[in-house]
């Protein structure tokens, strides 16, 4: 009968998350996991080719699980990244502060349902709703790697208002609006998103 497998690629990129989380991207190794998982490397290498396949999926897994979001107004997509910058400053780091390569862009794994609730919810063109969040991610990601290297320590109400105000800001652009009404109107309309 053979060995039941004890170690999972699950529990190996748990244990990477915790390596991080603790120590810092730069002490993650191959070693370090193994450490964690009370194991030798030998397992780590039959769940994954290499080292770099293993932070390839550890980068998918960690977006997925802590940067997805179910959101009920626009805003909770930046807030979201905001507070895992702020309550996960490491995992932040490896995720987003980074080298990468010129095709590689900012990951945004909620990006076509955001685009889709922008176009719905705001009446706009496709090409506009990209754009509009193309330029709130500009801010918003300068926000959070602030709050994630330290630079700046941004309390729950000073998030929601900057991201309230260049939200405004956008919204008098690219809707054309110059009436204060006219603006709290569309406001309300990407504050109520639908399920």
């Amino acid at each position: 009968m053979p060995a039941r497998k004890k170690i999972h690629k699950q529990d190996i990129l748990e244990a990477a998350v915790r390596v991080i989380r603790e120590h810092g991207a730069s002490a993650l190794s191959v070693r370090n996991i193994a450490k964690e998982l009370h194991v030798s490397t030998q397992p780590l290498y039959s769940e994954f080719e290499n080292f770099d396949s293993l932070k390839e999926e550890l980068l998918l897994f960690a977006r997925e699980r802590y940067i997805q979001v179910h959101p009920h107004r626009y805003k909770d997509f930046g807030l979201a990244l905001l507070h895992f910058a702020k309550d996960e400053k490491e995992l932040f780091k490896f995720i987003f502060i980074r080298s990468r390569d010129k095709e590689e862009q900012i990951e945004d794994v909620n990006y076509d349902l955001t685009i889709k609730l922008l176009s719905e919810n705001l009446d706009m063109d496709t090409h506009s709703a990209k754009e509009l969040h193309k330029k709130m991610q500009y801010y918003t990601y300068s926000m959070a790697v602030m709050i994630a290297t330290g630079y700046r320590n941004i309390s729950e109400e000073e998030m929601d208002r900057e991201l309230t105000d260049i939200f405004k800001i956008m919204l008098r652009h690219y809707k054309k609006i110059d009436d204060e009404e006219v603006c709290d109107y569309w406001l309300k309309r990407a504050r109520n998103l639908p399920e």
